[in-house]
C-alpha cells in the first residue's frame, strides 16, 4: 500500500515539473518557482516514503522470521534435530570404538601368540639340549657341536619346525 502511494507521487511530480516548464515559459516566474519546489518536495517525499516503505517491509520480514525462528514448534524441531544427530553421533563413536577395541585386542592376541611361541621354542630348544646332553658321549665331538650349532641357530630363527626335525633326528640317534 506504501509502494503504490509513493509511486503515484513520484508519477504526481512529473507532470508538476511540466506545469512548472510551461509557467516559465509564460514567464510567470514567482509560479513556477513555486510549482518547482512542490514538484521536488513531492518527489523527495514519494522517494523518502518508498525508502520507508522498503524499510518497514524488511523489518516486518525480519520480525516473521526471528517470530517463526524463536517459535515453541521450531524449538522443538530443533531439540529433535539436535538429539537425533546425538544419536548418530554416539552410533558412530561406539561403532568406531569397536573397531578399536577390535584392533587391539587382535593385537594383543599376536603378541601372546607370539610370546607363547618363543616360550615353547625356547622350552623345545632346552629339551633338545639336554637330549644332547645325554647322549653327549655316543656322538663324536664335531657331530655333537654341529648339533648344538644348529640347534643354537633354529632358536634364534624362531624355526620350530627345524627345531623339531633336529628333536626326531636326536630321538633317532638314542633309539640306536
Amino acid at each position: 500500500m506504501l509502494i503504490r502511494v509513493a509511486l503515484w507521487l513520484i508519477l504526481l511530480c512529473l507532470p508538476l515539473f511540466l506545469v512548472a516548464k510551461m509557467l516559465l515559459i509564460f514567464t510567470f516566474i514567482v509560479f513556477a518557482t513555486f510549482a518547482t519546489q512542490f514538484a521536488a518536495f513531492v518527489l523527495l517525499a514519494g522517494f523518502c516514503l518508498l525508502i520507508f516503505a522498503g524499510l518497514f517491509g524488511i523489518l516486518q520480514r525480519v520480525w516473521r522470521v526471528l517470530s517463526h525462528y524463536f517459535s515453541a514448534s521450531q524449538h522443538g524441531q530443533r531439540k529433535c534435530l539436535f538429539v537425533k544427530n546425538q544419536q548418530l553421533h554416539r552410533t558412530l563413536l561406539l561403532h568406531f570404538q569397536r573397531l578399536q577395541l577390535t584392533y587391539f585386542k587382535e593385537l594383543q592376541r599376536k603378541r601372546l601368540f607370539e610370546k607363547n611361541n618363543r616360550q615353547h621354542i625356547n622350552a623345545l630348544s632346552a629339551a633338545i639340549g639336554r637330549d644332547l646332553q645325554n647322549i653327549k658321549h655316543q656322538l663324536s665331538k664335531d657331530y655333537f657341536s654341529q648339533l648344538q650349532d644348529e640347534n643354537r641357530r633354529y632358536r634364534m630363527q624362531q624355526n620350530e619346525k627345524a627345531l623339531l626335525k633336529l628333536h626326531q633326528k636326536i630321538v633317532t640317534l638314542t633309539g640306536k
